[in-house]
């Protein structure tokens, strides 16, 4: 017997009011770009965001973006929400037909949002029908963020508290056993996760958080010295507001 998910995971479409993009646009039409300076007109961006990309962002948004474009691309995948304690939780789903698929929990980091998954949701489509695809596919919207409802003002909430909450969304889901997968935010989530709920039996992260050895680059490869050079030239220089 197939898959098919529980009577609490609600279909969901997502619609924005008219009036709620007719005030972001109004906002954007009257926000003014800073004065020219020295520094916003260098092309290598070494000193940040352009004049000029600035200047053209805006138009983009204006006169060229479309939202319903958007709207309807989310919309285009299955998007289901389930209450789960105090919090809506938002998710995209891919559920597969076969008996051993093996369920996978995608998570976003900050700033992000579900939105970063869509690609891979998308390629996973192409190339796969539900009878076919290996895995079940589960994108939330972390609680608190984007789609998900917003967080109880009553408590300070933690990252233990959303991921109880996402290792409670794939138990409701009906898989007691799950891999856990994310970067940034959802590093420390899969993390979390792996160690407090014997349900996560493994984790993927594209982010490594936490301190580091020296690395020893005596038997390197020169490519391998080279993506460690890289490395440490992006701590130094590509954190921004990160590094501290």
């Amino acid at each position: 017997m197939s898959y098919s998910p529980p009577s609490s995971a609600k279909p969901f479409t997502l619609s924005i009011p008219d009036t709620d993009l007719s005030e972001f646009r109004q906002l954007l039409q009257l926000s003014k770009l800073g004065r020219k300076t020295f520094e916003n007109q260098q092309d290598k961006q070494s000193y940040g965001v352009t004049y000029e990309w600035l200047s053209e962002a805006k138009d983009h948004w204006l006169n060229t973006y479309s939202w319903r474009e958007q709207e309807k691309h989310i919309n285009s995948f299955p998007n289901y929400k389930m209450k789960i304690g105090d919090v809506d939780v938002h998710f995209v789903a891919l559920f597969s037909e076969k008996k051993d698929a093996v369920p996978i929990i995608f998570m976003h980091g900050w700033p992000g949002s579900f939105i970063e998954f869509l690609p891979m949701c998308e390629l996973i489509r192409k190339k796969y029908d539900a009878k076919d695809l290996s895995s079940h596919i589960i994108v939330p919207s972390v609680p608190g963020y984007t789609l998900s409802s917003g967080l109880p003002v009553d408590k300070d909430w933690t990252l233990q508290d959303s991921a109880r909450v996402l290792d409670q969304l794939m138990q409701n889901l009906g898989f007691s056993k799950y891999i856990a997968q994310g970067g940034d935010i959802g590093c420390f989530l899969a993390i979390t996760m792996s160690l407090t709920y014997d349900s996560c039996t493994a984790i993927h992260l594209n982010m490594m958080a936490g301190p580091r050895k020296p690395v020893d680059e005596s038997n390197l490869s020169a490519l391998e010295k080279s993506a460690v050079q890289y490395a440490k030239k992006w701590v130094e220089t590509g954190m921004a507001y990160a590094r501290t």
